[in-house]
C-alpha cells in the first residue's frame, strides 16, 4: 500500500479521521492495562470477572509492526490511518462487519470480524503496541435502541480517539454525512471494559439468557455506575426476570447518571402500566418524549394521544420518529393505525405494506449472517 492510495481510500470514506472537540478529560492515568488494574482493586469486584478488551498477542504485535513498516517516520495520524486501512485490504486482514459480535482485540484478531466495539477495541489495542495511545470515545449519532419484548435495550456506538498537537482525532469505519454525531464522550480502560460487559449484557438478553444478561450487566454497573447504558439494560434484565422493583430501581440509577434517559423513561412506562400505574407511567412517557430521539418513546407518545383522539399530536411524534428512524418498521406500522383512526385507509394500507416490507429485508439480512 503506497501513500496515495492511503490518500485515495481515504477521501473515498472507507473510513473517517476527523479533528474534533469531545467531553470528558484525557488523562493518560486512566488507560493501559496497569491503570486498569489499579482503578478496579479500588472497586469491590472479583476482577477476574471483569474482561480487559485490549490485551495483545506478539502475533498481533508484530503484524501491526509490519503494515506501518514503511510508515514509520510519518506522522502519527498518517501511521493511525495506514493500520485502520489495513483492516479493510481484502488481500491483507478483510475486517467484516457483524452487529451482534462483541469481541475483545484478541477474538476480533484472530476472526477478522465484530462490531464497531470489537473493531475499536482491536485498533487501540493494534495502535497502542505500536506507542500510539488511543483510546475508546462513545459517540451518540441518532438513537441506537433495540425493542425487546416491549422493553428498550440501549447499544451505544463507539470510536477510537487520539490526542496529538491539542487536537483529538477520531478514527471510525462508520460515516454518514447525513448522520453526525452530536456527542461524543472519551472512554477510559474501565469504563471500557463496562461497555464490553454492558454489549454482552445486551446480546445475552436479545439470546434469553436472563441470568448472564444480569451478570455481565451487574459488572458492568459495579466498576462504572456512570455508564446509564448498562442501568438500562440491567433493568430490562431483571424485568425480564419477573423483578419489577429492582428493575425499576435500575431505571432510576440509570437517570442519576443521565437525567431524562429517554430509555429508562420508557421502560419505567411499560413497568408502571403493567402494575395499572397509570398516571405515573403518562408522567414518565411525556418526560421521556421531551426533546427525545427514541423512536419508540415516540411511537409510544403517537399511541398514548390516538387513545385521547389527538390525532395532530400522534401525528407530530410520528413524524418525529420517521425522521430519525426511517427505517423501523414500527414506525410506519404506529403511521398505519393513525390514518386508519382518520378513516384514510388507503394510505393505512401502503405504511402497511413499507413496514411489512422492512422487517422481511431485516429478516433476510439477519438470516444472511446464520
Amino acid at each position: 500500500m503506497n501513500r496515495s492510495s492511503v490518500v485515495r481510500w481515504f477521501f473515498a470514506g472507507v473510513v473517517v479521521a476527523a479533528a474534533c472537540t469531545v467531553h470528558a478529560g484525557l488523562d493518560d492515568d486512566v488507560f493501559g492495562y496497569e491503570a486498569w488494574q489499579r482503578a478496579l482493586s479500588e472497586i469491590e469486584v472479583d476482577q477476574a470477572q471483569v474482561v480487559y478488551p485490549f490485551h495483545i498477542t506478539e502475533e498481533m504485535r508484530a503484524w501491526a509492526k509490519e503494515k506501518i513498516r514503511p510508515y514509520r517516520t510519518a506522522s502519527p495520524e498518517v501511521r493511525l490511518q495506514v493500520l485502520q486501512l489495513a483492516f479493510f485490504d481484502p488481500g491483507e486482514f478483510s475486517f467484516e462487519y457483524e452487529q451482534e459480535r462483541t469481541l475483545t482485540a484478541t477474538e476480533a484478531f484472530a476472526s477478522r470480524r465484530g462490531n464497531c466495539m470489537s473493531f475499536t477495541s482491536l485498533f487501540v489495542a493494534l495502535s497502542r503496541s505500536l506507542d500510539l495511545p488511543t483510546f475508546l470515545v462513545a459517540v451518540t449519532r441518532r438513537p441506537e435502541v433495540v425493542k425487546d419484548g416491549g422493553l428498550v435495550v440501549v447499544n451505544r456506538h463507539v470510536v477510537a480517539g487520539f490526542r496529538h498537537a491539542s487536537k483529538v482525532y477520531i478514527y471510525d469505519f462508520y460515516f454518514n454525512s447525513n448522520d453526525q454525531p452530536h456527542h461524543r464522550q472519551v472512554i477510559d480502560d474501565v469504563a471500557a471494559s463496562a461497555m464490553y460487559h454492558t454489549n454482552i449484557g445486551g446480546m445475552n438478553i436479545r439470546m434469553n439468557d436472563t441470568d448472564a444478561a444480569i451478570h455481565n450487566l451487574e459488572i458492568a454497573t459495579t466498576i462504572s455506575p456512570s455508564w446509564a447504558p448498562a442501568w438500562v439494560n440491567l433493568g430490562v434484565a431483571r424485568a425480564r426476570a419477573g423483578d419489577m422493583d429492582a428493575a425499576l430501581d435500575a431505571y432510576q440509577m440509570a437517570l442519576v447518571a443521565e437525567p431524562n434517559n429517554s430509555s429508562a423513561l420508557v421502560n419505567m412506562a411499560k413497568v408502571f402500566t403493567d402494575q395499572g400505574q397509570i398516571e405515573e407511567a403518562h408522567t414518565a412517557m411525556r418526560a421521556a418524549a421531551e426533546g427525545s430521539r427514541n423512536p419508540f418513546t415516540l411511537i409510544a407518545m403517537a399511541d398514548v394521544e390516538m387513545l385521547h383522539g389527538n390525532l395532530d399530536e400522534a401525528r407530530q411524534y410520528l413524524r418525529r420518529a420517521r425522521w430519525w428512524y426511517s427505517g423501523e418498521p414500527e414506525v410506519y406500522e404506529a403511521m398505519s393505525r393513525l390514518a386508519r383512526l382518520g378513516e384514510q385507509h388507503e394510505k393505512a394500507d401502503k405504511y402497511l405494506a413499507k413496514a411489512s416490507a422492512l422487517r422481511q429485508r431485516g429478516q433476510v439480512e439477519a438470516d444472511s449472517l446464520n
